[in-house]
């Protein structure tokens, strides 16, 4: 130790005798080595973090691939055994599978059995083999006359970066129908989680649209105000239930001019808001209100249609003399929207079933497709306000 301290001492005594020049010059090439070594290193760090993840995508994507082809195998059995196909769009990553399931869930046990279902599932990178699989089980467990078809969402990955706080998934519902056959004049796109179809879909899916290239539920009357004043918008549509005419919505170039305004600054729910503003009123129109509507559990007034109207005169002389045979708290206006008008699909807007409101018949109907789902285990123990 004596040794080492003499010879550290013996050359700093050398090397504080130099000239300063030399000293600099000196000190100068040992950080030129230190950055180039630290330089290296780090690139070789890059370079090792590069392939590994090279080869976990490239893993995944062959498991994900091997699913595709297997799940292509039955799509012509699939055809030859029903009368009318539904075609239905959910966009989602790995955060959105239960309640993706959740949903379609809910659409396969409520078809006829003549009925085919046409899953088109838009995803984004995060999307595992394991979470596919997962959904398409549902297949097997529920109902075989189904066909699902998955899609990653290659434009909302690269061009929608943080447009959305929940993700790309959101935005790519309007990517989706990019990636469709020439075959599939329209296309049903839903919410996952906070909606429920209670009946078969043929009747809206069948809907005249019109000159319309896309039909959706009304917003609150409030915010159709605000988007008038903002944004000379008159029919302002929330996308968590929408009919698409897909030959009219390319033609129009929809998704093109949706990635082209993607700057906009936007209030709400920017990927609603920006579609509202593409989509002139004149190519987008309501949803009639017998086919379902968002539940606020509010006194809002969604539309001026004559149906609501009928619906917000009917609502206290239900809370009066129903309550009894409601199956739910009578304030709930699902509870009152299920009694009066037995709709297609019921959409919980404000996500108050999933915070403990335990009388909400949106609950009660979830913890029943849950339980079909066969996965309510999972489902209970990432999302457990689904099973209070």
């Amino acid at each position: 130790m004596k040794i080492k301290i003499k010879i550290i001492y013996n050359f700093l005594n050398i090397f504080f005798s130099l000239n300063k020049k030399i000293i600099i010059f000196i000190l100068l090439i040992i950080n030129i080595i230190y950055f180039f070594l630290w330089f290296r290193a780090f690139n070789l760090k890059n370079k090792i973090i590069k392939e590994i993840n090279m080869k976990y995508n490239k893993f995944n994507k062959v498991n994900i691939n091997e699913i595709f082809n297997k799940i292509n195998q039955v799509k012509d059995e699939f055809k030859e055994k029903v009368k009318s196909i539904i075609n239905i769009g959910f966009t989602l990553d790995k955060n959105y599978v239960y309640e993706t399931i959740l949903t379609v869930t809910s659409i396969m046990v409520t078809q006829k059995n003549t009925t085919g279902i046409r899953f088109h599932f838009g995803v984004t990178e995060n999307f595992t083999a394991n979470n596919m699989i997962e959904i398409y089980e549902l297949k097997n467990k529920i109902n075989n006359m189904t066909e699902m078809n998955f899609y990653y969402l290659k434009d909302s990955m690269k061009y929608m970066k943080n447009f959305h706080p929940k993700g790309e998934a959101c935005p790519g519902k309007f990517e989706l129908p990019q990636y469709l056959s020439e075959d599939i004049e329209k296309l049903i796109i839903f919410d996952a989680g906070d909606l429920l179809v209670l009946r078969d879909l043929t009747e809206l899916y069948n809907y005249n649209m019109g000159q319309y290239l896309i039909i959706g539920t009304p917003e609150p009357i409030i915010i159709n105000s605000f988007m008038k004043v903002k944004y000379n918008i008159s029919k302002y549509i929330n996308i968590g239930s929408m009919l698409i005419d897909v030959k009219k919505y390319k033609q129009n170039n929809v998704w093109t001019n949706f990635v082209q305004n993607r700057k906009l600054f936007l209030f709400g729910q920017p990927d609603q808001t920006l579609l509202n503003i593409v989509i002139p009123d004149s190519k987008k129109n309501y949803l009639p209100f017998k086919f379902g509507g968002i539940c606020l559990f509010k006194n809002d007034n969604f539309s001026d249609s004559l149906e609501f109207n009928q619906y917000l005169g009917y609502k206290n002389w239900l809370k009066s003399n129903l309550s009894e045979s409601l199956p739910e708290n009578p304030k709930s206006e699902i509870g009152i929207l299920v009694k009066l008008y037995n709709p297609v699909f019921i959409h919980q807007f404000d996500g108050k079933w999933e915070k403990g409101d335990g009388l909400s018949i949106y609950r009660l109907l979830a913890k029943y497709f849950i339980l079909l789902s066969g996965i309510s285990e999972k489902i209970c123990k990432i999302k457990p306000g689904y099973c209070l």
